[in-house]
């Protein structure tokens, strides 16, 4: 039997194996004494006897058992391996959490900020000079000074313009207030007394009068000439049909 007594603080996994062979190669796999010793050990123990095919009792009461010894190989140094990969792991992982590798990492995004902010500013700055630069060029073109300058002449222009307009129409309307003066004058009761007529009136109310059926015995006319004013009395009444002839 391929077994190996060490002591148990130097041991941590007890290998129980022996290659294919007859029923009596690999009896002594089910003797009672191996059986009780793989039962008891507090070690752990993988127990790989034969072939495949092949069942012995220390294949029950091992704490593994492994169809061929190559197969027991392989589970024993699966755990060395995935060791290996856990330990390559965590060190990938510790050399990314590492202080060193994280100051790199905030120094570059440092660096790619500012690089980003130098872009903007100078961006900015750009777009600023041109709109200088574009209102700079309107200013030129506007020349406020000569701007001004034209704006006051057009306004004194307009000025003269007014004057001139307010000047033509107050004598237009001097000449048509004369010549409607003129007018009223001629048909004014002046001009007419002036031609020899005379306006007579009652004395007392200063009624015009037009009809000498108006006039009665004793009333008091009033004549108004173009020069003064002659009053006189009625001596009688009018006849309707003198009045009428007259």
């Amino acid at each position: 039997m391929g077994t190996r007594v060490t002591r148990p603080s130097e041991i941590d996994l007890i290998l129980v194996t022996r290659g294919g062979g007859s029923l009596e190669d690999l009896w002594a796999f089910n003797e009672e004494v191996v059986a009780r010793a793989i039962f008891e050990s507090a070690i752990p123990v993988v127990s790989a006897v034969g072939h495949e095919i092949d069942f012995t009792i220390s294949d029950f009461v091992a704490d593994v058992r492994a169809a061929t010894p190559s197969v027991a190989a392989e589970i024993i140094t699966e755990g060395v391996f995935a060791s290996r990969q856990w330990v390559a792991n965590l060190m990938r992982r510790m050399a990314q959490a590492h202080p060193r590798r994280r100051l790199d990492e905030s120094l570059q995004r440092l660096d790619d900020l500012q690089a980003g902010l130098l872009r903007c500013t100078k961006q900015g700055v750009n777009e600023r000079s041109v709109a200088w630069q574009n209102l700079a060029t309107r200013l030129r073109q506007v020349r406020p000074k000569q701007l001004l300058k034209q704006r006051r002449e057009l306004l004194k222009a307009s000025q003269r313009r007014l004057r001139e307009l307010t000047h033509v129409h107050l004598r237009n309307w001097k000449n048509h207030f004369g010549a409607t003066e003129s007018r009223l004058r001629l048909l004014g009761p002046e001009q007419v007394l002036g031609r020899g007529y005379s306006i007579t009136m009652d004395a007392a109310t200063s009624k015009v009068l037009r009809d000498a059926n108006q006039v009665k015995a004793g009333q008091q006319l009033k004549t108004r000439l173009k020069k003064g004013e002659v009053f006189s009395n009625v001596e009688n009444d009018f006849p309707s049909s003198v009045a009428k002839d007259k």
